[in-house]
């Protein structure tokens, strides 16, 4: 595990102990994969991420997050993905609660370094429909916990990989999505040449999402051709202060998202 992961492990424990869980509400019913299924391509999940480890801060417009989750379904976002880790990414938990509640019918999920099960439960009542677990955060029976007792809320979960050991793990579980990260964990540098790589590895049947390093139409469509469902970008359009633009922009061809 990286020194990154580490540092972050120490405080998701420290953050854990104090969600309170008093109920929870009935099961999610929405699959969160029906993205996929709508015929319109390419699939974009945009993300609400304020900052990041490399960069620091990255939004610097004036625009609140869920002004921002509006922008990106009205420029064309399938799905939204909410940042809710506070100290790296400058995310909150009510984030998503308020997203959802503005957004009602729009596919969720929750970005996070998930490693307890009570993560799981504030996800759903929150309003996710779908829930991250990174492959390198997690031992190998601690993530297959995780796994089928997000299925068991009714949740999806998009298991993130960076690696070939990694995807080895992740295919265990014959889950629905598997996200490749383009980001080294160690150098917290992109390479898109991880996804082109992994994405060989992945059975047909398994939706692919390619996370990370897209910055303009031509790497879009290069990705697409390799045969990736959908596209998980997030600092290239929040670098802009118009989100929203810098989406339309990139799936226009227009000016890099960035």
């Amino acid at each position: 595990m990286s020194d990154f992961l580490i540092k972050i492990k120490a405080q998701v424990k420290e953050r854990v102990q104090h969600i309170q869980i008093d109920a929870l509400p009935q099961k999610n019913t929405v699959d969160f994969c029906r993205i996929f299924q709508t015929g319109s391509a390419p699939v974009i999940i945009a993300e609400v991420k304020f900052a990041s480890p490399s960069r620091g801060r990255i939004y610097a417009g004036t625009l609140s997050h869920t002004d921002i989750a509006e922008d990106y379904l009205e420029n064309g976002a399938a799905a939204l993905s909410i940042l809710t880790e506070p100290t790296y990414f400058h995310g909150q938990s009510h984030y998503l609660s308020e997203v959802r509640s503005t957004l009602p019918q729009a596919p969720l999920l929750l970005k996070d370094f998930v490693l307890s099960k009570v993560q799981v439960d504030q996800a759903l009542l929150l309003g996710a429909n779908a829930i991250l677990f990174i492959v390198a955060f997690l031992d190998k029976q601690l993530l297959v916990e995780l796994y089928h007792y997000a299925l068991s809320l009714g949740l999806t979960p998009l298991i993130e990989v960076h690696n070939q050991r990694e995807l080895e793990v992740a295919l265990q579980l014959n889950p629905k999505m598997i996200g490749i990260n383009n980001r080294n964990l160690h150098t917290l540098q992109v390479d898109l040449n991880t996804a082109k790589e992994l994405i060989q590895l992945i059975p047909k049947g398994t939706y692919t999402i390619c996370e990370s390093g897209i910055q303009n139409k031509p790497q879009l469509q290069a990705m697409q051709k390799l045969g990736f469902h959908g596209f998980l970008i997030g600092a290239s359009l929040m670098s802009d202060v118009n989100p929203g633009k810098a989406l339309n922009n990139l799936l226009s061809g227009g000016n890099d998202a960035c």
